[in-house]
């Protein structure tokens, strides 16, 4: 039971990652060498983190894609290996469908995270700072730890064969609403955004922009650079205009001393 508890609390910490910061808690390097430690086995750790971070290190969340959890798989596979006496490649078997498992439930914990922004939103249209701050909070620890917490203790109390079995029992249907529920987050969060930043002098850069990625199918870093050329120009514009009227207000001050 204790390194179930364990495993909990060092997924759910490290989940946390952009709580604290983003101090790459979530990495599998680190979770992995935090689990060993915890458990006394801080060589094994290290050895299944590298071994994890290699296999992970190019997995990560695009924007509304789902990646494999390598903070899941290097906790709950280093627990596995510790408590077992195995080595690295326990872990290693461990890894996809522990990952495969942790990127769906992390659609779970960006749907309870959209009711706690609601309910922050609320409290700052009325300005009421700390109460916001406490739901942000409250929300972090709440579904972000706290399902990380269950997810962990969870599947290192029940054994990897029950791990296993689960992922090839959810349904084919299930995983799909959950990617569709997914991929609306997204949207719903640069609504919010330009909700925030959008203005009349604004909003026709930023058609062209979606013009240009939508119609004419260019790349983010050509759009950029396509942006950054306006800016330059636009300074470039507004500079001789700036000079021509600091000119003409020295002129106007000499001429009347």
């Amino acid at each position: 039971m204790l390194p179930a508890l364990l495993a909990g609390l060092i997924l759910g910490l490290c989940k946390m990652d952009m709580f604290f910061g983003y101090s790459y808690l979530s990495r599998p390097i680190i979770a992995s060498t935090l689990m060993g430690l915890v458990l006394g086995d801080l060589t094994l750790g290290i050895i299944i983190g590298g071994v994890l971070e290699v296999i992970f290190i190019g997995s990560f969340p695009v924007g509304a894609a789902v990646a494999p959890d390598g903070a899941a798989a290097g906790v709950i596979g280093t627990a596995f290996a510790v408590i077992t006496h195995s080595d690295a490649s326990l872990a290693t078997a461990l890894a996809v469908p522990i990952g495969l498992l942790g990127g769906f439930l992390f659609i779970l914990v960006k749907l309870f995270n959209s009711v706690f922004t609601t309910a922050m939103g609320s409290q700052l249209k009325k300005n009421e700072l700390k109460n916001a701050s406490r739901i942000y909070v409250i929300g972090c620890w709440v579904s972000t730890f706290g399902i990380y917490f269950l997810f962990g203790a969870l599947a290192v109390y029940s054994g990897s064969g029950a791990v296993k079995a689960l992922v090839n029992a959810i349904p084919v249907n299930v995983i799909n609403a959950l990617s569709a529920s997914a991929n609306l987050l997204p949207a719903i969060g640069f609504a919010i955004l330009l909700k925030m930043i959008i203005s009349k002098k604004m909003a026709p850069y930023f058609f062209i922009g979606f013009m240009l990625a939508a119609y004419l199918k260019l790349p983010t870093i050509a759009i950029t650079l396509f942006a950054v050329a306006i800016v330059l120009l636009i300074l470039v514009g507004e500079k001789p205009q700036s000079q021509a009227s600091s000119v003409t207000g020295e002129d106007v001050d000499d001429d009347d001393f």
